[in-house]
C-alpha cells in the first residue's frame, strides 16, 4: 500500500534530478492551454466540455495571467481585470502601424481579448468583415472546442509520457510531448480522452458525482500513455480499478500541498509556475507508477493492457538514460524520424556552395515578386545589381551550418534559426547604411521592430525558413546537385564566385539604388543631430 509521504519524496528526488527540463515542458503546456482561453462565461462552459486536465477539470490560465503574475511581482502595473487589463496597458502605450503582426497586435488590444482578437483581423484581412459578431463567437467557441479536443487533450498525454519515462530515464526528451502522433494513434487517443471530458461535464452536475468520478477517471490519460491501443471502456474500467480504494487516499495527497498553496499566495503566484505545477505533475507520475505496480501484482483482468516492459526499470536495469524506443510494443520507424529525408546528413562544399547561390536567387525572385505582383513593376530589388540577395543564401548557408545539430530539437532550432537571421539581417542593415548611408529595406512602424533593421514579424518568417532549410530544401538541393558530374559542379562554382566577386566591387562603387529599393523614409536617425545615436526600439 502506498504511502503520501513516500509518493511525494520521490516526486521531489525526480523532479530535482531533471529539473529544468520538467518545468519546461510544464511552462509549454501551462501556455498551449492558456493560449485559447478566453475571459467569459461561454467559453468556460466550452473549456469544462472539451478540455481536462490529467485528473479533472482543466484549469486553464491564459497567457495574460502569466503576464499579470510578472508585471504585478515587478511592481510595473497593478492589474485589476486580468486579460482585458493587460491588453488595454500594452494598447495603450504600443501601436505598430505596418505589417501583419501589427493588425492582429491592435486588434487583439483593441477588443482585449487574444482569441476573439485573432479572430476579427483574420475576418478584417480575409472576409472584409463579412461575418458579424455572432458568427465570430460562433466560430471562436467551434475552433476552441476542436482546439482542446483534437489539441489540447492529446498533448496532455505526451506530457503523462514524458512523466513517465522521466521516473528512470533521466534525459527523456521533449518530443515526447508528441508520443500520440508518433505512434498514430492521436485519434483514439483524442476519442478517448473527449468521452472523460463529457462524462466528467456531466458527473460534475450532479456536484458529489463529479468530485468521485475525478479521481475515478485519474488514471486514463496516463494509462493511454503506456499504451494507447486500449479501447476506451477498458480505459475507463482499468482506472476505476486501479483507484478503488484509493480515491480518498488521493483526495488526502492533493489536500497535503495545501501549504504550498497558500505559499503561492506569498509569492505573487511566482511558486506556482516554478515549483508547484512540476511538483504536482511528478506526484501523479509517481502514483500512476505504485497503482500500475499493485494492479500487475494483484493480476487485475485488464492488467495485462500495461505492456510496456521498459517503461517502469530498475535503475542497475537501465542500459542507458534514455527510454529505449526500439523496445516499445507500437514501435516503428517513424517514431524515430519525421521524414524521408536524411536531414542529419553531411554536406560537400560545393554543395554549400551551390546552396548559397540557389537561395540567394529565391531570395531576390520573392522580393521581386512581391513588388511585380504588388505595385505592378519589376523592381531589380537588393544591393547588388546581379539577381541575387546574398542575405538570403548567407543566412542559409550559417543556419545549416551552425544549426543542424538542432536538427532533432524543432522548438530550439526555430529559436535559434530566428536569432542567427536576426542577427545577420541587423548586422547587414547597419553594414549599409554606416558605409552607404542609404535604406535597402526599413521596418520603422512594423511590431516590435528594432531600429527599422529587424522586426518580430520577419524574423519570425526567417526562423520559420531556417527550419524549411534543415529538413527539407537543403537535403532536397543536395540530392539534385549529387547528380551533377564533380567537374561541371566545380566550373560552376568557380564561375559563381568570380561573378559574384566582381559585382560586389562594381557594386561597392555604384550600389543598386533609386525606386522602389532604396526609396524609404529616413526613420530617427535623420532627424538626429550629426553624431547622435538612433533609439533603440520604435
Amino acid at each position: 500500500m502506498w504511502q503520501r509521504k513516500d509518493v511525494k519524496k520521490n516526486a521531489f528526488r525526480t523532479m530535482k534530478k531533471n529539473y529544468w527540463r520538467i518545468l519546461g515542458i510544464s511552462l509549454l503546456i501551462a501556455f498551449i492551454v492558456g493560449g485559447m482561453k478566453v475571459d467569459s462565461h461561454l467559453d468556460r462552459a466550452v473549456v469544462h466540455f472539451a478540455g481536462d486536465t490529467m485528473g479533472g477539470r482543466l484549469y486553464a490560465t491564459t497567457n495574460s495571467d502569466v503576464i499579470n503574475d510578472w508585471v504585478f511581482s515587478t511592481g510595473s502595473v497593478v492589474v485589476e481585470d486580468g486579460e482585458a487589463k493587460v491588453l488595454t496597458f500594452f494598447g495603450n502605450r504600443y501601436t505598430p502601424k505596418k505589417g501583419v503582426l501589427a493588425k492582429v497586435y491592435n486588434r487583439v488590444t483593441e477588443d482585449r481579448s487574444v482569441f476573439y482578437g485573432i479572430l476579427n483581423s483574420i475576418n478584417n484581412m480575409a472576409f472584409k468583415d463579412r461575418f458579424g459578431q455572432g458568427m465570430i463567437i460562433l466560430a471562436g467557441v467551434v475552433l476552441m472546442a476542436f482546439f482542446y479536443v483534437l489539441i489540447v487533450n492529446v498533448l496532455l498525454v505526451g506530457q503523462c509520457r514524458f512523466i513517465m519515462e522521466n521516473r528512470c530515464y533521466p534525459d527523456s526528451r521533449f518530443g515526447r510531448l508528441m508520443f500520440p502522433w508518433r505512434v498514430r494513434r492521436w485519434r483514439r487517443v483524442s476519442f478517448v480522452m473527449f468521452k472523460k471530458s463529457v462524462f466528467q461535464f456531466l458527473w460534475d452536475l450532479t456536484i458529489i458525482g463529479g468530485f468521485i468520478k475525478n479521481y475515478s477517471y485519474k488514471m486514463i490519460p496516463y494509462i493511454l500513455a503506456e499504451n494507447p491501443d486500449i479501447d476506451h471502456k477498458s480505459a475507463f474500467l482499468l482506472s476505476r480499478q486501479m483507484m478503488n480504494g484509493n480515491k480518498f487516499r488521493t483526495f488526502l495527497l492533493d489536500l497535503s500541498l495545501i501549504g504550498w498553496r497558500l505559499l503561492n499566495v506569498l509569492t505573487l503566484g511566482l511558486l506556482r509556475w516554478l515549483f508547484i505545477n512540476p511538483y504536482v505533475d511528478m506526484i501523479y507520475g509517481e502514483l500512476y507508477y505504485r497503482l500500475r505496480k499493485e494492479a500487475i501484482e494483484q493480476k487485475m483482468p485488464l492488467a495485462s493492457f500495461l505492456n510496456d516492459p521498459s517503461l517502469y526499470v530498475e535503475p542497475t536495469q537501465a542500459v542507458s538514460s534514455e527510454y529505449p524506443v526500439e523496445t516499445y510494443p507500437l514501435y516503428r520507424e517513424q517514431t524515430k524520424r519525421w521524414l524521408k529525408l536524411d536531414y542529419h546528413r553531411t554536406y560537400s562544399v560545393s554543395s554549400i556552395i551551390l546552396m548559397f547561390f540557389s537561395f540567394s536567387f529565391v531570395g531576390w525572385l520573392w522580393e521581386v515578386s512581391l513588388h511585380l505582383f504588388g505595385d505592378g513593376e519589376f523592381v531589380n530589388r537588393g544591393f547588388f545589381h546581379g539577381p541575387w540577395l546574398p542575405i538570403y543564401g548567407a543566412g542559409g548557408v550559417l543556419v545549416l551550418v551552425l544549426l543542424k545539430r538542432l536538427a532533432d530539437k524543432p522548438l530550439l532550432l526555430f529559436l535559434a534559426a530566428v536569432g542567427v537571421c536576426g542577427f545577420v539581417e541587423y548586422m547587414v542593415a547597419w553594414f549599409l547604411w554606416e558605409t552607404q548611408h542609404m535604406y535597402w529595406w526599413n521596418y520603422t512602424g512594423y511590431f516590435l521592430n528594432l531600429q527599422g533593421r529587424i522586426c518580430a514579424e520577419g524574423v519570425i518568417v526567417f526562423g520559420l525558413g531556417g527550419c524549411a532549410m534543415i529538413y527539407l530544401l537543403a537535403p532536397l538541393f543536395d540530392e539534385i546537385f549529387k547528380r551533377i558530374p564533380k567537374r561541371i559542379m566545380t566550373v560552376l562554382c568557380v564561375a559563381l564566385i568570380v561573378i559574384f566577386i566582381a559585382d560586389t566591387v562594381y557594386s561597392i562603387m555604384s550600389p543598386n539604388s533609386g525606386k522602389g529599393i532604396t526609396d524609404y523614409e529616413h526613420h530617427v536617425e535623420k532627424k538626429l543631430p550629426e553624431g547622435g545615436k538612433p533609439l533603440e526600439l520604435q
